[in-house]
């Protein structure tokens, strides 16, 4: 972006507001034999919610104009607090939202996708808008969170074949925005495979998508918390159901049934989670969904404290909670849907080749259909070749690639 000075700015990091400021001014930097030198910034008027040493740790910001422009300020560091009217310091890009988008989880270029980049950003401004509303004490913007669910579901309804795309939290610094969609495309895509309507699905996405909307009453120190939660600090984290459903209770306009994912999503179906410690069919069918779609997009999303799970590491784990934690029909139809390779995977296979899952075989979980992107010999696959190993008994998966490591990204991409 251009040398830009933005006016009456919100700030936010991730689920945490962090204040606004009068102007926020942008200065890119020059321009030396094709290189852009270092660009710096300056926030004129701050009025932080916290203290500045607290946004200092932080990796990427969140600008929201109030005439509904957005942007995504990456790797930024403050150098100066000095001038408390004037904070200055750098950072390595500021782009409008939709243009700086984060990557889709292990999708190549040119697959046809479930939930479009349009309507992801369009839930990502409505989870935004959604954080500024309680701040204020103000109700949920039910209309526009409705219209979002109501893309998505019909999306995923239309496009039953494509892969599976969950945004990457890897280019922001806290991963509730971008998890609150992902638990919607998930909880709907296992709705969609437990046969409930498509009217149902739209109350269960809007469900999904408000389900930690309680976090905002928890304090940011216990949000933040890389390490091991007190008693004290946990019994406080155990709130926020019971708070997000009084929140969602206040906005008319939304039904039981989604308020009850907010209020019902940590309760586990053997009994013992929280807040009432309810078990089995107590739990409504919708909150027992979005417990699976929780847990998986928390496993396979990068954090502070860990690295994210390969899908098929956290298949594995979600499956070990059959006796505990999950209902065992939402497993049986979570396995239905994503096998233990999910769409969109990266796997070896038996002869060194690397392939992407297209589509789970039901009858033979072990054995989807792939699209070959590398070869035995390690160069990559130019035409579209796909595989289905159920037809293809000499080949087999041996685990999961990991993208970095084989530079898949990297090659050329493969023709449609």
């Amino acid at each position: 972006m251009e040398n830009t000075t933005l006016f009456n700015i919100s700030i936010f990091s991730g689920y945490a507001y962090v204040g606004r400021c009068r102007e926020f001014v942008w200065i890119p930097g020059d321009m030396i034999a094709h290189q852009r030198m270092t660009s710096t910034f300056v926030m004129r008027g701050l009025e932080c919610s916290y203290e500045i040493d607290a946004l200092m740790i932080r990796k990427d910001l969140y600008l929201r104009c109030d005439d509904g422009r957005e942007y995504v300020v990456g790797n930024f560091q403050i150098s100066d607090i000095d001038d408390s009217e004037n904070i200055s310091g750098i950072a390595e890009s500021c782009d409008l939202l939709f243009e700086k988008f984060p990557q889709m989880k292990t999708i190549t270029e040119g697959e046809q996708v479930l939930v479009s980049k349009q309507t992801q950003v369009m839930a990502f401004k409505v989870v935004s808008n959604v954080i500024n509303s309680v701040r204020v004490g103000q109700s949920v913007d039910t209309k526009s969170a409705k219209e979002v669910v109501g893309h998505m579901v019909d999306e995923i309804i239309q496009c039953p074949d494509a892969l599976m795309n969950l945004i990457n939290i890897k280019s922001f610094d806290d991963y509730t925005f971008t998890h609150n969609i992902n638990v919607a495309t998930l909880s709907v895509l296992l709705g969609q495979e437990l046969g409930v309507s498509p009217d149902e699905l739209h109350e269960l996405g809007l469900g999904a998508l408000m389900h930690d909307v309680g976090k905002l009453k928890v304090s940011l120190s216990i949000l933040n918390k890389d390490g091991k939660l007190t008693d004290a600090e946990f019994n406080e984290m155990k709130q926020h159901p019971t708070m997000g459903y009084e929140i969602l209770c206040k906005s008319g306009d939304i039904s039981e049934q989604a308020r009850l994912v907010c209020l019902q999503h940590h309760e586990k179906f053997q009994g013992r989670g929280y807040p009432k410690g309810i078990k089995g069919e107590e739990i409504s069918l919708f909150a027992r969904i979005c417990s699976v779609a929780d847990v998986y997009d928390a496993l396979t999303t990068d954090r502070p404290y860990r690295t994210a799970m390969a899908p098929y590491d956290a298949v594995k784990i979600i499956m070990s909670g059959v006796d505990s934690q999950f209902d065992p029909a939402v497993l049986t139809a979570f396995m239905r849907r994503f096998s233990i390779y999910p769409s969109g995977s990266l796997v070896m296979l038996s002869n060194g080749s690397v392939g992407l899952v297209l589509r789970p075989n039901p009858k033979t979980v072990l054995r989807p259909t792939i699209k070959l992107l590398r070869a035995a010999d390690g160069s990559p696959v130019v035409d579209r070749v796909e595989i289905d190993l159920n037809d293809n008994k000499s080949l087999f998966i041996t685990g999961a690639a990991d993208a970095s490591v084989l530079n898949i990204r990297e090659s050329a991409p493969p023709k449609i």
